[in-house]
């Protein structure tokens, strides 16, 4: 995971010529269909009519639905976890958040985020038939701090979804924000939105403020924990966009080594 991530920040920086798209490593498309491949049991017994009527996604009624689904496919493919075994997970981190529930392992090399999907459902514009993609859409964006999928659980309130991460030591320190501003805006050609806002037509970042902890170096390359995306357009229209740049970067890369 981390291999992944270096690889593909070090060729978000090349030096790019006015209007050419991000260059992203081979290895990056690979990984991408990898992370994909973890949730696709929850995709292929997705009804074609779930898409329908996507504006009602963020009411109450979509996302319990959408919950009941997942919490169903999870129990049937073997990747549904007890409340009981969260433990498992390592200790449990009393860090503010509003969204997860945070355990690092007793080798302290990874994070687990037991998280609720739509604590920030609307700040984030989630509607409910995102929830599964929302990791991978990270993953694309900030592959040195790339989640893996490890499945569902259930706690008095609803679904939680849960994701590792590896964990960054105190080693690191907090970039400047040009270094922050550099790669969004430059690295991966963004653009300043209201103020707070990172943004192009499909997703809008925020939470990534040099005053915060949320972003992290080392003094080579980013970190960015846990940032806030907005979703401007349904989660697998901002996967697609995202996975034909990688190919066409996949595909530069490869007539470039020719």
């Amino acid at each position: 995971m981390w291999r992944y991530g270096y690889k593909l920040i070090r060729h978000l920086f090349e030096k790019r010529t006015e209007g050419q798209s991000l260059r992203v490593v081979l290895e990056s498309k690979i990984q991408a269909d990898s992370d994909r491949s973890d949730i696709r049991m929850f995709e292929t017994r997705l009804s074609p009519e779930r898409y329908g009527d996507y504006e009602q996604g963020t009411r109450t009624a979509a996302q319990e639905a959408e919950a009941k689904r997942l919490i169903t496919i999870a129990k049937d493919e073997g990747l549904f976890i007890q409340k009981s075994e969260w433990n498992r997970f390592g200790d449990r981190k009393r860090l503010p958040s509003g969204e997860s529930i945070v355990y690092l392992s007793v080798d302290g090399k990874t994070i687990t985020k037991i998280r609720n999907p739509f604590a920030k459902a609307v700040i984030k514009n989630l509607h409910a038939q995102d929830v599964i993609y929302e990791h991978l859409i990270h993953n694309i964006l900030f592959p040195s701090t790339s989640y893996k999928f490890i499945g569902i659980s259930e706690d008095v309130d609803g679904i939680r979804i849960i994701l590792q991460q590896n964990y960054l030591s105190k080693k690191f320190s907090t970039p400047s924000q040009k270094d922050i501003d550099d790669y969004l805006l430059k690295g991966l050609g963004l653009k300043v939105e209201n103020r707070y806002f990172y943004a192009n037509k499909y997703i809008a970042i925020t939470d990534v403020s040099a005053d915060g902890d949320n972003v992290l170096s080392d003094n080579e390359h980013l970190f960015f924990i846990d940032p806030i995306i907005k979703f401007k357009q349904p989660a697998t229209k901002v996967l697609s966009h995202y996975y034909e740049l990688i190919k066409s970067c996949c595909s530069d890369k490869e007539k470039s080594d020719e």
